[in-house]
């Protein structure tokens, strides 16, 4: 899954996953909005008693016991992460990362997109760029 802050920039890239399946377009389109509101399913149910902040906290756990460990020799760590990045013409992105002892060792990629997902990437970038901007201003002040 291509994971940005924002659900509207949220593009599940479910053709690359593995082990592969299929999908119709309804169940791929079904899919895709029930990813991109995941957030919102979880503050719903739990009715108004916290948000989805568990969620990202187990994200970054995760994210960052992955990193000590590739950093600690172990081999073929793959996880996801929103980094500087040449995979779009966008300035960063989120794709699979092999981690290794120096930290980021490659960007993995998205793989090659199916048309619904590509059109869902060129139809997000817009938005994304101007999250991107904002973000660089912010740093920057």
């Amino acid at each position: 899954k291509i994971l940005p802050k924002t659900k509207k920039a949220v593009v599940s890239t479910q053709s690359t996953g593995e082990p592969s399946c299929t999908f119709t377009d309804e169940e791929r389109a079904a899919l895709t909005v029930r990813i991109q509101n995941a957030g919102t399913e979880v503050v719903e149910a739990k009715a108004g008693g916290g948000s989805a902040t568990l969620s990202m906290a187990y994200a970054g756990a995760r994210f960052a016991f992955a990193l000590l460990q590739a950093m600690n020799g172990a081999k073929n760590i793959v996880e996801c992460s929103y980094v500087e990045s040449d995979v779009t013409d966008l300035q960063f992105f989120s794709t699979p990362l092999l981690l290794g002892p120096n930290g980021i060792e490659q960007n993995l990629g998205m793989g090659t997109l199916i048309d619904f997902e590509q059109e869902a990437l060129e139809a997000m970038k817009p938005e994304l760029s101007g999250s991107i901007a904002k973000g660089i201003k912010f740093a920057n002040q």
